[in-house]
């Protein structure tokens, strides 16, 4: 009985060193950063130029998604694109997709970034623009009203066409892919060790009958 101890505790340490390795990457959890309730307004248009682009910094590095709240009921979606990126404080482009205006739905939050890995603590620039559209675009929704922000954009800037949209924030939502909590990697290992002896303990039950 011994040996199989030993064995399995060989074993169980292997596999918690393989599981804690891979696991922070595998098994993971949403964590969703929105806006506080006020009344919202919309930008008309973001086509023929008219950009609008919010400054927001990111409290976690994994973006799962950023959705934006867009209402697109008046518009031709025929044709033309939603032009969405991410650039740095260097205006390094990070994100650059274009996001079929077919595709979007008649209104409602939206996401228009999808899985991208940012520095938590960096200051970034997420920019909306249609272009190729059959006339206006989208419109989308803003907060003018400070009080709105959600923890990425507190204290940035929102502008529109290159104006500064004064104590205003983008409607938008940053949903994180985030590892869980170092507790429950641990109740993993206990399962896996417990699973190990329970195994082997049945191998050995079998072997001296």
């Amino acid at each position: 009985m011994k040996k199989i101890y030993l064995s399995a505790t060989v074993l169980s340490a292997a596999a918690a060193i393989l599981f804690l390795y891979i696991a922070p990457q595998l098994i993971r959890t949403d964590i969703l950063s929105e806006n506080k309730v006020s009344y919202e307004q919309p930008v008309p248009s973001v086509a023929c130029g008219r950009i609008l682009s919010q400054q927001f910094v990111p409290q976690y590095e994994q973006i799962k998604s950023i959705d934006v709240y867009i209402n697109a009921l008046s518009c031709s979606r025929d044709e033309g694109a939603l032009h969405v990126k991410i650039t740095d404080s260097s205006e390094e482009v990070l994100y650059d997709q274009n996001l079929p205006l077919s595709m979007l739905p008649a209104y409602g939050m939206t996401p228009v970034v999808k899985n991208v890995t940012l520095a938590v603590g960096n200051t970034y620039h997420l920019s909306i623009e249609a272009v190729d559209t059959l006339d206006d675009g989208p419109a989308i929704s803003f907060f003018p009203n400070e009080i709105a922000a959600n923890k990425e954009e507190s204290g940035g800037r929102l502008t529109y066409a290159g104006q500064c949209l004064t104590n205003s924030v983008l409607r938008a939502a940053f949903r994180y892919s985030v590892p869980l909590a170092p507790v429950n990697y641990l109740a993993y290992c206990l399962f896996i060790a417990f699973f190990i002896f329970l195994c082997l303990e049945g191998v050995a039950f079998r072997v001296k009958k």
